[in-house]
This record gives structure tokens, C-alpha cells and sequence, in this order.
């Protein structure tokens, strides 16, 4: 099993709408072989994102990673656009 994070900054002035564009993304993860979808703000850091799930398999991961990446409506809600989305997968270790 491997964890995924996404990370980001949005924009201030965009956070309504970067919520409405969000309400989608959990089920669209989970169509796509993610489980166990978190999102989670920043305490510190307000607008600062994390999504969080996991998949089974490397190639899930990859294929997410390519659909995020491609997505041309999410970097318009981040700080620096798509330059600024990190995506990254951990594989657990004994």
C-alpha cells in the first residue's frame, strides 16, 4: 500500500470556488482506485492543503498523479499555479 500527498497553497481571494472545484475530487479519487481520501488545511499555515489517501499499486498512483497534474482548473486556485502542486507517494518501511 502506498500513501499519497498533495500539496498546495490556494489563494485567498479563491477559496470559495477552490471548495466548490474540491466537493468533486474525493469520489473522482475514489473511482480511480484511492482509498481512504483526507483533506486537510494547514493549522499554522492557513490555505495551505494537504490530500491524503492511499492505493494499492504504483501504477494507480501514476495514473492519478498524470489526471492531477493535467487538471487545468486546480492550479488557477494556487499560489504560484501548477509549478506549486507537489504530489508524492511514501511506501511503508519496517
Amino acid at each position: 500500500m502506498y500513501t499519497i500527498f498533495v500539496e498546495y497553497r490556494i489563494l485567498p481571494e479563491k477559496r470559495e470556488a477552490y471548495f466548490n472545484y474540491m466537493s468533486t475530487i474525493p469520489a473522482q479519487i475514489s473511482e480511480r482506485g484511492g482509498v481512504g481520501y483526507r483533506h486537510l488545511e494547514g493549522v499554522e499555515q492557513s490555505n495551505t492543503f494537504v490530500e491524503a489517501f492511499e492505493v494499492e499499486q504504483l501504477e494507480t498512483y501514476q495514473a492519478i498523479r498524470s489526471w492531477r497534474l493535467s487538471d487545468t482548473e486546480l492550479p488557477t486556485f494556487i499560489s504560484g499555479g501548477a509549478a506549486k502542486l507537489h504530489m508524492w507517494a511514501f511506501a511503508p518501511k519496517e
